[in-house]
């Protein structure tokens, strides 16, 4: 990861440390890196690194992805993502297939149907809107890593 990635992932959290504007949050570039990759993939082939604190309100995560997840739909919670290396396929909009509730605000599916195919890639930039189908159709290459920002919309 460059500096010019942490900087973007710190202009991008900024905002979200309004409960505890003393905190400061620091994550040297290499130390994520290896964490992140010292990390087992889960059932949806991903690891991920909290980077706040996880709130009903906001998150900031670094994830490493090799397999394609579920459709989800975050009722109200925005996401914002920054590819850091690799690839993906990547739909926005449409119908969730076989949906429905994981848990509060939260919907999961098997994929999607119709929607927007976007081709994300290193340095890339893209934000889903609340309540807005979305799902990692394709991994291109080994894997995709990236920071997502997610902030309360609704």
């Amino acid at each position: 990861m460059t500096s010019a990635t942490f900087f973007v992932l710190l202009s991008l959290t900024t905002s979200l440390f309004a409960q505890d504007a003393n905190k400061v949050v620091y994550f040297p570039a290499k130390q994520m890196d290896a964490d992140l990759h010292k990390l087992p993939l889960n059932e949806i082939g991903e690891s991920e690194i909290n980077l706040i604190e996880r709130t009903p309100g906001h998150a900031a995560i670094l994830l490493r992805r090799a397999l394609p997840g579920k459709a989800e739909v975050h009722e109200n919670q925005a996401d914002v993502w920054y590819v850091i290396d690799g690839g993906c396929e990547f739909v926005t909009g449409g119908t969730v297939v076989g949906g429905g509730p994981e848990s509060a605000g939260e919907i999961r599916g098997k994929s999607i149907s119709g929607g927007d195919e976007h081709h994300l890639a290193k340095g890339d930039f893209i934000r889903v809107p609340a309540g807005v189908p979305h799902w990692v159709k394709k991994i291109e290459g080994k894997e995709v890593v990236y920071i997502v920002v997610k902030y309360a919309e609704k």
